[in-house]
């Protein structure tokens, strides 16, 4: 079976790695994959070391441009214009792809691209949406050309969408019958290992300087805590401008910035050695659409402290009706963030590893990779053969 896979993936954000991860599986059944991708990146190379064939077609993200300054309110209409323009020309670049290709299927990885879909109704293909995000609830995105043309089209009966967390599938109101719900596929249950009793005074985040992710609301949460006599230190793990984490610092009381780390960008190996050796991983996303990173962290066994939003909290609440228990800590407000991280710091070594040995066992049987792949694989099927799924 031939699938052609249309992705806004560069780097290795959690899209990408969701992507490599599944294709890792599926490439050992019949699926013959080919991939699009806006530019050349680790993404790329990634794919390349895995001898699947990738095609830069130089598509956008299909969203409106943000106004963030006078600069960009003046920029405005050729930011639009560019848009337009971007997008037209990964789309004739995509038919070729498929004119070259011949797809069963195309598999549109995240929301807010909507050239597969385009492209599979001018060819008749069947096509797969991968909903990864809220859009505007999670990212402040806004659909081009608007909220209702994409609603509009994920509901359209030649469509096909799959949610990556339950709330998601409620959200968008998507169809039980055509529409599924499969959780990212982010460990490999077999490479398990125990959990580390001899952790490091830490606390660690990993993901984007962005506004979404939440940092600012951990470094308010963080100065007050080690301002009241916290022990542990926080490292920050992820790519951001020198200006975001100019304005990251300026939180901070001048007397604990020698206190917070920003390690930049680090390698996935690397990530999970940071996260084995953490007392404490903070998710403070808005809206985390799923929150990869916080089952990558239980999986590494480290205690979760995740906002009660989005994704995370599915996965919270999934651990809570599998375990019998809470898996993890939730919190709102910042200031019940300040008080968690006191509350961690303050574990029994016993209560400690309860904890974590319970989110590690949940991580191992809902997010496993392969299973996630023969449960898309089975979707894959059920659409060929113009069935619907069970």
């Amino acid at each position: 079976m031939k699938v052609l896979y249309v992705t806004n993936s560069i780097g290795m954000g959690g899209a990408s790695v969701a992507i490599i991860n599944m294709l890792t599986h599926l490439i050992q059944e019949d699926i013959t994959p080919m991939v699009t991708c806006p530019m050349e990146g680790t993404f790329s190379s990634e794919l390349k070391k895995m001898n699947i064939p990738v095609q830069i077609i130089g598509n956008p993200l299909e969203i409106y441009p943000k106004i963030y300054s006078w600069r960009s309110y003046i920029k405005y209409p050729y930011s639009l214009l560019q848009l337009t323009w971007k997008r037209h020309f990964a789309y004739k670049k995509l038919c070729l792809c498929i004119d070259k290709f011949k797809p069963d299927i195309i598999h549109t990885n995240v929301g807010p691209i909507h050239i597969g879909y385009l492209a599979a109704q001018k060819y008749g293909i069947p096509h797969i949406w991968h909903i990864r995000e809220y859009q505007k609830e999670d990212f402040d995105m806004h659909p081009f050309p608007s909220m209702s043309v994409y609603q509009k089209r994920i509901h359209d009966k030649s469509n096909h969408c799959i949610c990556i967390t339950k709330n998601m599938f409620e959200h968008f109101g998507l169809d039980s019958i055509k529409d599924t719900v499969i959780y990212d596929g982010v460990i490999d249950k077999k490479d398990i290992k125990s959990i580390n009793q001899n952790k490091e005074s830490y606390i660690l985040f990993a993901g984007r300087l962005e506004d979404a992710k939440g940092i600012k609301e951990l470094l308010c949460a963080y100065d007050k805590y080690a301002l009241n006599g916290g022990k542990f230190d926080l490292y920050i793990a992820g790519k951001g401008s020198d200006e975001y984490k100019k304005e990251c610092l300026e939180i901070l009381d001048d007397s604990i910035k020698n206190r917070v780390l920003f390690l930049g960008e680090c390698e996935h190996d690397k990530i999970y050695e940071l996260m084995y050796n953490a007392t404490i991983f903070v998710v403070p996303s808005r809206n985390e659409g799923f929150g990869f990173i916080t089952a990558e962290a239980m999986f590494n066994g480290t205690v979760v402290i995740g906002k009660n939003t989005g994704g995370t909290k599915e996965q919270m609440d999934n651990g809570k009706v599998l375990a019998k228990k809470e898996i993890a800590f939730r919190y709102i407000k910042t200031q019940d963030l300040t008080e968690l991280l006191f509350k961690v710091q303050n574990l029994s070594d016993e209560s400690y590893m309860d904890i974590t040995k319970s989110a590690q066992a949940v991580v191992c049987e809902l997010y496993d990779k392969k299973s996630q792949s023969q449960s898309l694989y089975k979707f894959y099927l059920s659409i060929k053969k113009g069935t619907d799924h069970d």
